[in-house]
Formats: structure tokens, C-alpha cells, sequence
């Protein structure tokens, strides 16, 4: 975004974040003039936010990531990638983060409009088994391995996925019909790496649960 865009923004009130997946990504954000910067570890699911550099010199885990990014700035920052629970949000807090930013922790709740057989395969996954893919999108991004990525990047593959955003124009049909079909094989599940700690609860459940146990580990470390 501009920095002319940003400032727009700011006389209307709007409170500006930006994602960073490097230090300094989080430095070029505060000199756009954003009020907060989301530390993006790669443990993160889906698409991640990298947008200066490769995106394998970004792959920089939430707790190398964290506290780099802390010192890099003055705006506050909020720390986001695998974290599940409490005891992620307490960590985080340890690390000099202000806030926490968590995405795979809701999809399975009971408000969220995930398809019921993409919240059964978070539900059982293991964080060995999510992956880096360009299968579904054409961009880099974190999900449950499954059919159509082995069937795009596995041994034998017939054809390399197709940029962005071309890939994903392609496979949108294809994951608009297997989600009305229930069929988590051809759809992108996207997970971060702490899908192991997924729960199946209501919203109001998973936030009275992580303030309890936010708490708690922090009670521990006292």
C-alpha cells in the first residue's frame, strides 16, 4: 500500500496494521507510517505476508521472529504463526509482543464457515503433516498435505502449478464443488503448524479458555 493511502486512512481514524515476515519488512512498514506490525512466523497457515525479499529467506519461526522484530521498532507488534493456546499467547507476551494474531485456532469452531470436512481433517492432523504448497494458488503458502498437492508437487507429477494468479483461477471450481461435496482431498486446508492443538468449541468457549490459560502459564513464570 502507498504511504499516500496510508495516511488517507489515518485522517479518516482507521488504526493501520501491516504484516511483516522479516525484521526488515516491519521496518519498512513503520516508515510507511502503520500504527502496529503483525509478526508473521513461518509456522504460520495459508498465505503468509512476505512482500520484499524471497520467500524462503523468509521463513523466519514466530520465536526467532518475535522479539527481532521488537527491537526493530517502536509501533507495537503482534505476534501471529502456531500459536493454539494460552500457553502460545503467554510466550509471545514474554517475547515483547503487545498482542497475538491466531487464524487455525477458529477454524474449527462452531461459528466458523469451514466446511465440516475440512474442520475433521484439522481435527486429526498432526503438524508433521502440513506443508509448504503452490499447488492451489500458485503462491507459497501452509496446509494440510492431501490428494491434489501430492497430485501437483509428489513424485510423478505431470505438470508444475501455474503462477498467481493463474494457479488459483484454475483451481477454483475444483475446491468451490469438493467443499459442497465434502471432499478435503481436492480442497486447500490450509493450517499452520500448531494444528495438532486444534479444539472443536464455540468462540466464546476458545476466548474464556485462552484468557484462563494466558493466565495460567503466566502464573507459572511468576
Amino acid at each position: 500500500i502507498p504511504s499516500e493511502a496510508i495516511a488517507a486512512l489515518k485522517t479518516r481514524g482507521t488504526f493501520v496494521m501491516g504484516t511483516a515476515t522479516t525484521p526488515a519488512e516491519a521496518v519498512a512498514l513503520e516508515r510507511l507510517g502503520v500504527d502496529a506490525v503483525v509478526a508473521q512466523g513461518g509456522e504460520a497457515g495459508g498465505h503468509r505476508g512476505t512482500f520484499a525479499g524471497s520467500f524462503e529467506a523468509a521463513m523466519i519461526g514466530t520465536m526467532a521472529l518475535v522479539p527481532q522484530v521488537v527491537d526493530a521498532v517502536s509501533v507495537p507488534v503482534v505476534a501471529s504463526g502456531g500459536i493454539m493456546d494460552g500457553r502460545g499467547i503467554a510466550a509471545a507476551l514474554a517475547l515483547g509482543a503487545q498482542a497475538v494474531q491466531m487464524g487455525t485456532a477458529f477454524l474449527t469452531c462452531d461459528e466458523a464457515g469451514t466446511p465440516d470436512c475440512y474442520k475433521m481433517a484439522l481435527l486429526s492432523a498432526q503438524p508433521e503433516q502440513t506443508r509448504i504448497t503452490q499447488a492451489f494458488s500458485g503462491r507459497f503458502a501452509r496446509g494440510i498435505e492431501n490428494r491434489f498437492m501430492a497430485m501437483m508437487e509428489g513424485d510423478g507429477a505431470e505438470a508444475a502449478p501455474l503462477p498467481f494468479p493463474w494457479q488459483n483461477a484454475l483451481t477454483r471450481p475444483m475446491r468451490t464443488a469438493a467443499a459442497k461435496a465434502g471432499d478435503a482431498g481436492l480442497l486447500s486446508l490450509w493450517a499452520g503448524q500448531g494444528v495438532g492443538l486444534s479444539r472443536r468449541q464455540t468462540a466464546a468457549e476458545l476466548m474464556a479458555r485462552l484468557a484462563a490459560e494466558t493466565e495460567a502459564a503466566i502464573a507459572r513464570l511468576a
